[in-house]
């Protein structure tokens, strides 16, 4: 490999249209800002979408955007994006959202599939048909088409392989990880500003998250109702949307009004003070592929309390309290805990943010260069860097 003939990588450019700095949007910019930083000219990245991506990502990323607009998705999916890989001969596709790939072959296909949770009935029920068929659709090109399966847990892993019937070297686990500027310990008078902008209280436990049925808030609620007055307030920070009607209601009912606090639409630049400010991160969530938000508050310095479920013990590692999320009781006992034993906070907070230096992008990155490296037969990142390097001297001499 010269550096005159880098790896051409594509992208299911789908998820970046439209922007929002969440999810599966996140992950994609993630990996490959990092990608590109540590690769550098070996690597050269094309986007593949029917329309423009936003700005806003252009912005952050490094890339080649091709556009070929086409009406209905699925033609653009399995006949015009097979076209489009064929004429850039691209070495790579990656698909980073779940699902995305062609079933025609025209170079090594690579899916991130982050959960199954939209698969499970416990989670999907009231679905509407046409979307059901969808999925079982992309599922059966999936299994097909992928020569590599990407996810982010041993425990998603393992759902993946008993949902999908997959074998178990067809999935590697790459962990996602907190951005840098969670580790920057913010001034003080920063974090009031923050505060100030969202009208929040000077400390209080954070949910941060989504406030859909897996989500888990009612229980949460339901516990906090459980704690005297004169522990921290709580702040639900999330879209307010799909979902969050019925959780105001119960807040209403419940008498927390006053004590409860429902910011919407945090700036992505916002969210580390957002943290900061915090006692600590509470997530009673009933399903996490991975949970992303233990990682940056345990790089942020707070405590976490999280589910004793899913794919949460395993991010944590040890350096969390946990609580059963079906027993407003259990959630309750730990939060009250936490607020009254500062020691307990201090070790936490210590033990969680050494914790979160073992999740990196840019591990993260090398992890998933590798991937395609091994799909080409071409060793790893650390044999393309030095055969780089070699070019660069053989053209100096």
């Amino acid at each position: 490999m010269s550096l005159a003939t880098p790896i051409r990588i594509g992208i299911d450019g789908r998820i970046l249209m439209h922007y929002e700095m969440r999810g599966f949007a996140r992950y994609t910019v993630e990996i490959f800002r990092a990608m590109k930083e540590i690769a550098g000219d070996r690597i050269a990245l094309y986007s593949f979408s029917p329309g423009p991506l936003a700005a806003e990502f252009l912005a952050e990323l490094d890339l080649t955007p091709l556009v070929s607009p086409v009406r209905r998705e699925i033609l653009w999916e399995q006949i015009e994006l097979p076209r489009q890989l064929r004429q850039h001969e691209i070495d790579v596709f990656h698909a980073t959202a779940n699902r995305g790939l062609p079933l025609a072959r025209t170079c090594k296909y690579v899916l991130t599939c982050h959960d199954i949770i939209d698969r499970l009935p416990a989670h999907c029920h009231g679905e509407h048909w046409r979307g059901a068929l969808r999925k079982r659709y992309a599922d059966f090109i999936s299994r097909r088409s992928a020569d590599k399966y990407i996810t982010v847990s041993n425990f998603s892993k393992q759902d993946l392989c008993r949902f999908h019937g997959l074998a178990s070297d067809r999935v590697v686990v790459i962990y996602n990880a907190a951005h840098p500027r969670f580790y920057a310990t913010l001034p003080p008078a920063q974090l009031a500003q923050v505060r100030g902008k969202y009208h929040l209280p000077a400390n209080y436990f954070l949910f941060l998250g989504g406030f859909d049925e897996r989500k888990n808030v009612t229980t949460l609620l339901d516990a906090f109702a459980q704690l005297p007055t004169d522990v921290p307030p709580l702040v639900l920070a999330g879209e307010h949307k799909w979902g969050f009607k019925e959780i105001a209601a119960k807040i209403h009912a419940l008498g927390l009004s006053q004590r409860v606090f429902c910011p919407d639409n945090l700036a992505d630049d916002d969210l580390p003070a957002v943290y900061q400010s915090a006692v600590a991160l509470v997530h009673p969530s009933l399903y996490e592929g991975f949970g992303l938000q233990l990682v940056e508050a345990m790089a942020s310095g707070i405590p976490v309390l999280a589910s004793n479920s899913t794919s949460l013990p395993e991010v944590l590692g040890g350096c969390g309290l946990l609580f059963d999320p079906e027993d407003a009781s259990s959630i309750a006992r730990q939060m009250g805990r936490v607020a009254r034993d500062s020691g307990l906070r201090g070790t936490k907070a210590h033990e969680g943010c050494q914790r979160a230096t073992l999740f990196s992008w840019r591990k993260a990155a090398e992890q998933t260069l590798n991937v395609y490296l091994g799909l080409l037969g071409r060793g790893d990142f650390a044999s393309l860097a030095n055969r780089s390097l070699s070019t660069v001297s053989e053209a100096r001499r």
